[in-house]
């Protein structure tokens, strides 16, 4: 990571320049890479998908990163997020889905989403898998572009979790609104990143929540139980704790 990162600062210090933005990307990058993180939504620097491909294209030419870096455009608009991951990975690593979170805004308080929306997602899953695979199959000696088609009705706090990799991913109704009924509601927060040396500040590249309430149901527990196994066997350092929010905003 330390290379990355070095290399990052000297081709960046004119756009960027917080350190500790250039670090958030180095340790982003790296941990894609080495399959640590399912992809990483680019909302750091303020970097265009064309200043990202040319940033890659430059990483791969000193070997830095590997050659299977993509970027995910979320969306047809040319201004949609977007996101870097490894397409080899992305099309493999999605055997066990995450668990969908309903919290639309007309509930009481949060539950797992009906088996129609876990099928909707699924679908979502489905798709960017076959496009990354047709990409990886092209074998493009630069980095592409892969654009991932969310329809209007598609919620993109889903569309993010899923493409992060987050074992949880909530999801809510947005014809009606974008509000959520998360307000007040405690929250298991899950937080994972490398363990710092000395007097360093433990900083996560993951952090996701699950309402406390449903911590306990199957699913839930499973998905949780495997993600806390990856990230003790890649000696990662993890943090728990419990937070209620006023007003929670996606």
């Amino acid at each position: 990571m330390k290379d990355i990162y070095r290399y990052l600062s000297r081709c960046l210090r004119a756009k960027i320049r917080a350190k500790r933005k250039i670090k958030e990307i180095a340790v982003q990058l790296y941990t894609v890479d080495k399959g640590f993180k399912q992809g990483f939504l680019w909302d750091v620097g303020c970097l265009s998908m064309d200043d990202v491909r040319h940033l890659l294209d430059t990483l791969k030419k000193v070997n830095l990163v590997s050659s299977s870096l993509v970027i995910v455009q979320l969306g047809q608009d040319s201004f949609a997020d977007f996101g870097v991951c490894d397409m080899n990975r992305w099309y493999v690593g999605h055997e066990e889905r995450p668990v969908i979170i309903d919290v639309s805004a007309g509930h009481s308080a949060p539950r797992t989403a009906d088996a129609s929306v876990a099928t909707l997602h699924n679908g979502l899953v489905d798709l960017l898998q076959a496009r990354l695979k047709a990409t990886a199959e092209r074998g493009q000696p630069f980095t592409q572009i892969v654009q991932w088609p969310l329809g209007e009705d598609v919620c993109r706090t889903s569309a993010y979790g899923l493409f992060i990799g987050y074992p949880v991913v909530y999801w809510y109704v947005t014809e009606i609104t974008h509000e959520n009924c998360l307000s007040m509601v405690p929250l298991a927060v899950f937080q994972a990143g490398m363990k710092p040396h000395g007097d360093e500040a433990f900083d996560p590249f993951v952090s996701f929540s699950v309402p406390t309430a449903l911590l306990n149901q199957p699913a839930v527990k499973m998905a949780l139980n495997l993600w806390e196994e990856s990230v003790a066997r890649n000696n990662f350092k993890c943090v728990t704790f419990t937070k209620v929010f006023n007003t929670v905003i996606m």
